[in-house]
C-alpha cells in the first residue's frame, strides 16, 4: 500500500507500508529510493509493519523549489515517524542514517534508532569530485555517474555494483542521480556536533560493515562516541552495501533490537 504523508513545508512524502507488527520506518541513502530495501523489506514484513519512503526528489515523492537543506529532509523523517505512531522504530542507512539521526531530536517519544554508517560531514566528496559528477550527468552518461558514486563514495564493491544493474533498484538510482550533489554538499558543510546527539535518550543500534570505506569507520566510531546508549554491531565480510549483500543477518539485528 502507498500512502502519502505531508512534510513541515509542503512536501508529499511518498511510504510504502507492508507487513504487520509494530511500525519501522526505513529512509535510504543518497542517490536511492525506497526500492533500495527490496531485498531487506521483505524479511523484515513478519515482524514489523515496514514503512520504506521515499526521501523528496525522488521516487513517489514531491520535492519542494525552494533550496534543498538537511534541515528540511530532518522534517520530513519526523513527519513520517509521526503517521507511523508512538513507537515505531526508525533505521537509516549511509545518508538516509544521518538524516534518521537528524530527525531523532523531533520524535517526542523514539525509544529505538539504527543507524548503519551515517556520514559524518565533510566526508564523502569534495567539490571538484561533484563537479566531475555533474559532467557527466551533463555529457549525458548518467549509468556511468551512478556506478563511480557507488564505487567511490558509497565504497559498494564491484560485484555489487554488477547485482544491482539488472534490478529494478538500478533504474530507480538513474532516475535518483540528479539529486546526489545537492546531498554531497549539504553533507560536506554539515558539523556532526550540530544534531546535540549527546541530549538523546534513545536506545541505538550502530552497524558496521568490515569491508566497508574509511570514512565509514570513522563515522561510526565518531556517532558511537556522541552517543549515550549505543551498541555498534559489525558485519564481518560486508561493506556498505550490506542492505543487500547481508539482508537476513541486517533484519535479524534489527528486529533482534526494535522488539527487544
Amino acid at each position: 500500500m502507498l500512502r502519502h504523508v505531508e512534510s513541515p513545508d509542503g512536501v508529499r512524502i511518498a511510504c510504502e507500508i507492508s507487513g504487520q507488527g509494530p511500525a519501522l520506518v526505513l529512509v535510504h541513502g543518497a542517490g536511492s529510493a525506497r526500492s533500495g530495501f527490496e531485498p531487506l523489506r521483505p524479511l523484515l514484513e513478519g515482524s514489523f509493519t515496514v514503512v520504506a519512503l521515499d526521501r523528496r526528489g525522488r521516487g513517489d515523492s514531491g520535492d519542494a523549489e525552494r533550496e534543498y537543506s538537511l534541515e528540511s529532509e530532518f522534517g520530513d523523517v519526523a513527519a513520517v515517524m509521526a503517521d507511523a505512531g508512538e513507537g515505531a522504530v526508525l533505521f537509516g542507512h549511509s545518508y538516509g542514517a544521518l538524516l534518521a539521526a537528524g530527525a531523532a531530536s523531533l520524535v517526542p517519544r523514539l525509544d529505538r534508532l539504527v543507524l548503519y554508517e551515517p556520514p559524518m560531514g565533510g566526508v564523502l566528496a569534495g567539490e571538484g569530485w561533484i563537479e566531475r559528477y555533474e559532467r557527466q550527468l551533463e555529457g549525458g552518461r548518467r549509468g556511468a555517474a551512478v556506478t563511480e558514486f557507488l564505487r567511490h563514495v558509497g565504497g559498494y564493491s564491484e560485484a555489487e555494483i554488477a547485482a544491482m544493474q539488472d534490478t529494478h533498484a538500478w533504474s530507480m538510482r538513474l532516475a535518483a542521480a540528479p539529486t546526489v550533489p545537492r546531498e554531497l554538499r549539504a553533507e560536506h558543510a554539515f558539523a556532526l556536533d550540530s544534531l546535540g546527539l549527546g541530549r538523546l535518550r534513545t536506545s541505538c543500534l550502530m552497524v558496521l560493515g568490515s569491508q566497508s570505506p574509511a570514512w565509514a569507520q570513522r563515522s561510526t566510531d565518531a556517532y558511537a562516541a556522541a552517543l549515550a546508549d549505543v551498541r555498534v554491531e559489525r558485519l564481518e565480510g560486508h561493506g556498505h552495501g550490506g542492505v543487500v549483500s547481508a539482508s537476513e543477518l541486517v533484519s535479524r539485528l534489527v528486529a533482534d533490537f526494535g522488539l527487544g
